[in-house]
């Protein structure tokens, strides 16, 4: 068997973004102005970043002009069900259209589609697996992990910022979504809390996205990645500080636990394989390798 590395051809430079954040003028439940909230994200270390307001693509001339070494991505998040983000480096109002309409014109228009905080509530269902299924065309994305929902919040009771139980679910059901870490910035104590790393080639919109849509990203809330080799079957990863590691598969099986910086671990035919990570410096979810 021989494994799909989608981290083999990074030949760029990686770099740090979140992709849904808020801003006070385009949503109500962010208490932090646009150009303040950027600022925080770039002094924190974000090279492109995505503002997605709820129902609404906000203008961020004014921000491009200010920071030229930012990437800023246009986005929304959906919001007139349960939630999804759509990002590019030009988004149209597709909230205007019904969801399977505005999924297929995302599609067509090379957008990238992400179901955000799948179960932000311990207690209360919100995204089901099989809600997931049913959406046509199906997103390329879910967030596995949503910092906003890490802390005290002011409608659940009980948050969760996990979500990679769901994302095993669906992977296992043979549905091919990368996972994403995401501050949901709302208000100051959201902010810089996970990130994505992707590998570019180069410092353009164009470039982040082809990275988002072809995996060549991690999520993260400290966690960095140094490399991953697979030869055949063996995977093998190398992590920047000693780490507690999990290669995990169908039906979310533990298939073998590491500790240290490097993690090792020889597949037996498993549909897909993915990695991660829990240390003092923090997580890291890795890509699935899926069975070439």
């Amino acid at each position: 068997m021989t494994y799909r590395n989608p981290y083999e051809a990074c030949r760029g430079t990686w770099i740090r973004g979140n992709l849904h954040g808020h801003s006070q003028e385009g949503s109500a439940c962010s208490s932090v102005p646009l150009l303040r909230g950027i600022a925080r994200h770039r002094e924190l270390g974000a090279r492109f970043l995505a503002i997605t307001d709820h129902d609404t693509v906000t203008d961020l001339a004014d921000a491009r002009s200010r920071w030229p070494d930012m990437i800023l991505l246009e986005g929304f998040e959906w919001s007139a069900s349960e939630n999804i983000l759509f990002l590019g480096a030009q988004v149209p109002p597709l909230y205007e259209h019904p969801l399977p309409d505005a999924l297929a014109r995302a599609q067509a228009s090379g957008l990238l589609t992400m179901v955000c905080h799948p179960k932000p509530s311990r207690s209360r269902d919100y995204w089901t697996v099989s809600m997931i299924r049913s959406l046509s065309p199906a997103p390329l994305g879910i967030e596995v992990y949503n910092a906003h929902y890490s802390r005290p919040h002011i409608v659940f009771s009980d948050p969760n910022p996990l979500y990679t139980d769901i994302w095993d679910q669906l992977l296992t059901k043979g549905m091919r979504l990368w996972g994403f870490a995401n501050d949901d910035s709302h208000d100051p104590p959201d902010f810089g809390c996970s990130r994505t790393m992707a590998c570019v080639s180069e410092s353009t919109p164009a470039s982040v996205m082809e990275a988002l849509k072809e995996g060549r990203f991690y999520g993260s809330t400290g966690l960095r990645l140094e490399g991953v080799r697979i030869r055949d079957d063996l995977i093998e990863i190398a992590l920047n500080t000693a780490a507690r590691g999990r290669f995990i598969g169908p039906g979310g099986k533990v298939c073998a636990a590491t500790e240290g910086r490097e993690a090792a671990f020889r597949a037996s035919g498993e549909a897909y394989v993915r990695f991660e990570a829990e240390g003092g410096d923090g997580r890291i979810f890795l890509q699935p390798f899926f069975i070439r």
